[in-house]
């Protein structure tokens, strides 16, 4: 047997035995190479870091199963490489997972928006109900048809400061009937100009 052989035979051994040094030494041979071919795959340079760190663990954990170094150098090479892609699979995965998720939360943000969206205008239009019909009529020729001061003044004929009173009556009534400061600020919101709300 030569002395390459030998000291070959000898590592195995040591390593098979749970010697932490002959593991550091094989440690030290591979490292780097296998680093760098987990980099083939991985971008990230901290992804790949990971992966290969678990690959000696792997092979610490199957130490006496190796009869060459050769084994050895496949078994990493082989490790690191299917670590690599369940790392790239497990990521897409994820990926999918969070998009579903943000999809799923949008979603429901809307559904909570809209059904806001309509129970504030319930509350307008059983407020709305309750306003002198002179009131109603400056209401809905403002907020719904979306006539100025002066058109709404031409068309019922009177004055515009009238017009901008009743308006601003209309407001107040509707501050009024709300609770929550919050739900106020949207109403108003409303009243002022967001006719979306009505369609």
């Amino acid at each position: 047997m030569s002395k390459a052989a030998y000291r070959e035979t000898k590592l195995l051994n040591q390593l098979a035995s749970g010697d932490p040094a002959a593991f550091t030494i094989i440690y030290k041979e591979y490292f780097h190479r296998i680093y760098h071919y987990a980099r083939t795959f991985l971008v990230d340079k901290e992804d790949a870091e990971d992966v290969t760190a678990d690959t000696f663990v792997k092979l610490w954990n199957r130490r006496d199963c190796f009869e060459s170094l050769a084994a050895i150098q496949s078994f990493l090479h082989t490790t690191v490489r299917n670590s690599s892609f369940d790392f790239l699979r497990h990521s897409k995965v994820k990926a999918e997972k969070q998009e579903e998720l943000i999809r799923q939360i949008e979603l429901h943000d809307n559904s909570y928006l809209q059904q806001t969206r309509n129970e504030l205008l319930n509350i307008v239009q059983k407020e709305v109900a309750k306003m002198s019909a002179r009131m109603k009529e400056i209401y809905n020729l403002s907020y719904k048809e979306g006539l100025t001061p002066a058109e709404i003044a031409e068309a019922l004929n009177i004055s515009a400061q009238t017009v901008s009173n009743q308006k601003t009556t209309v407001i107040r009534i509707l501050k009024k009937a709300l609770v929550h400061p919050a739900s106020a600020s949207v109403i108003i919101a409303l009243i002022q100009g967001v006719n979306d709300l009505h369609k």
